[in-house]
């Protein structure tokens, strides 16, 4: 409909003439309930223009079946110069070609735009020595974007990731990443919540959350489990935030920042909920 290039980057003629990519540069994710196996979902997304140089691509996940919504997503997209590697003011030959299908509907009212700081080697997570491999890469010879979010929780504790799940997810893009890099994750826990979960001893991991809870910083339904048992001894329903950075081995450079925050999976929470009554 776009009369694009059709190369599958969203490249128009005047794009090329002037040697200009697009590459995101900020990316929230909010996901309200996650499809199951037999759904049919449907994706709505749409393109507006965001400052004098941007542009910003918003996503819609609906169940087919019934309209919920069930996931949405806004990201904001620069010019690259493709030799350069530096970023470009948008031409105005090629804001022409690709303002008429701007459509200027938010799908988020309130986007979250707190800072995210920037996290060093104190970090409680790291991990360290990830490699790029051949499928990461896009047709501009860098790391897709989405990998990113796979190195993100590499360095998220497991115990988090087996009872919990992600609803919120906040990325801002610092640099590309190339398939000789190599690339350190890490993760540092950034609520009461998750802070008291990080507390090795259990005692104090009781006192932290009852702080927590006494100042009102997050709900109070906690439940710490023994060392022993089968299930995850990271249980908490309040929501868990958690601060993010990718960066090069290299010479420490940032790629990426990134915030997090998680609620525990309904099937524990259910289980929760039976035993208390």
């Amino acid at each position: 409909m776009s009369d694009f290039v059709g190369d599958g980057m969203g490249t128009t003629h005047a794009m090329m003439r002037h040697r200009l990519i697009w590459v995101v540069t900020r990316m929230h994710i909010q996901v309200d309930r996650y499809p199951v196996w037999g759904d049919v979902v449907e994706i709505d997304s749409w393109v507006c223009g965001s400052g004098k140089n941007g542009m910003r691509r918003d996503f819609l996940v609906r169940d087919y079946a019934t309209g919920e919504i069930l996931s949405c997503a806004t990201s904001t997209w620069a010019m690259m110069n493709k030799d350069t590697r530096k970023l470009s003011k948008m031409p105005d030959d090629v804001k022409a070609e690709i303002s008429p299908f701007f459509y200027d509907k938010f799908v988020m009212k309130h986007e979250p735009s707190q800072k995210i700081k920037k996290l060093d080697d104190s970090a409680l997570y790291i991990r360290a020595n990830l490699v790029p491999k051949l499928q990461d890469m896009d047709m501009n010879q860098h790391v897709n974007n989405v990998k990113y979010i796979g190195w993100v929780l590499e360095s998220i504790p497991q115990s988090l990731l087996v009872a919990h799940e992600l609803v919120n997810m906040t990325l801002e893009y610092r640099q590309e990443c190339c398939p000789s890099d190599v690339v350190t994750s890490m993760t540092d826990p950034s609520s009461p919540v998750a802070i008291a979960l990080s507390v090795e001893d259990t005692e104090g991991k009781q006192k932290l959350i009852k702080q927590a809870v006494d100042t009102a910083c997050c709900p109070s339904s906690f439940e710490l489990q023994p060392p022993d048992t089968a299930t995850p001894t990271m249980t908490a329903t309040g929501d868990l935030k958690y601060t993010h950075l990718l960066r090069m081995q290299a010479d420490g450079s940032e790629i990426l920042r990134g915030s997090t925050t998680w609620r525990l999976k309904q099937r524990f929470l259910n289980s929760k909920n039976q035993t208390q009554h």
